[in-house]
């Protein structure tokens, strides 16, 4: 797993191929966004609200970040341009892509520690388009495409179900 960790951080494309055909790599998958999410929400959480913090990143890691972003891709690379995998590959190679995220730990240092969690989301986002043009055996545009429509459709669920869970977190604080 740390193997994989590695070459997913230096964006080595074919690990990706390699955890889309591992079905041992959807345990592994979900370990990496539950501990990327704890370590970031830690190191925002060192800033302050740290309970918050915490909540918002393990359910936006978890249940938005990984389960909602695998699904969407899914049906957008499949149903739009013929995408050739599952739900379960697209777990994997998006749960592993999400690994650079893990630099959002170091958030909590002054000045320059929202540059590390902005590199990380930024490195995850390109490791996740890589990760879906390997899943779905597609040529760059139509990776592009899927990742950007995808991301999209992603936003405006997440806008529309984080008032929800926040509603919730506030109702039973």
């Amino acid at each position: 797993m740390v193997n994989r960790i590695m070459r997913v951080l230096r964006l080595d494309t074919p690990v990706f191929s390699e955890i889309a055909k591992d079905p041992a790599a959807t345990t592994e998958a979900g370990i990496i966004v539950v501990v990327v999410s704890l370590l970031s929400g830690i190191g925002s959480g060192i800033r302050g609200h740290f309970f918050s913090s915490l909540v918002w990143e393990l359910i936006a890691g978890v249940v938005l970040g990984w389960l909602l972003w695998a699904v969407v891709t899914y049906f957008i690379g499949t149903s739009l341009f013929g995408g050739k995998t599952t739900v379960e590959e697209m777990l994997r190679v998006l749960g592993y892509a999400s690994a650079p995220r893990l630099l959002g730990f170091f958030g909590f240092i002054p000045c320059v520690g929202w540059l590390a969690a902005l590199a990380g989301a930024i490195l995850a986002l390109v490791a996740g388009f890589i990760a879906v043009r390997e899943a779905m055996k597609f040529d760059t545009g139509k990776a592009i495409i899927t990742v950007v429509i995808g991301w999209l459709v992603y936003l405006v669920l997440t806008a529309v179900l984080a008032p929800i869970f926040g509603i919730g977190y506030a109702l039973f604080r």
